[in-house]
């Protein structure tokens, strides 16, 4: 099964995101980003094990830069 990874534009964006999807009572990892999508990110990115769409929208709304998502096994 493949892990959806949101990948944001630093590590201050990747604890913001994880501080209000835990509001929202998602659950969410801070992860090192796969080395291939490093150059596009700072390196972190949060993975959410459920509701990845539910939790992008969370984190637009919130006004959470998004670079993009990807998958890793």
């Amino acid at each position: 099964m493949e892990k959806q990874l949101i990948l944001v534009p630093s590590v201050t964006y990747a604890m913001k995101a994880k501080s209000i999807l835990d509001k929202y009572k998602i659950k969410s990892y801070i992860e090192r980003t796969p080395k291939n999508h490093q150059l596009s990110s700072c390196g972190y990115c949060v993975f959410v094990p459920d509701n990845v769409d539910t939790a992008t929208d969370i984190l637009l709304r919130n006004r959470i830069r998004i670079i993009g998502r990807v998958e890793r096994d």
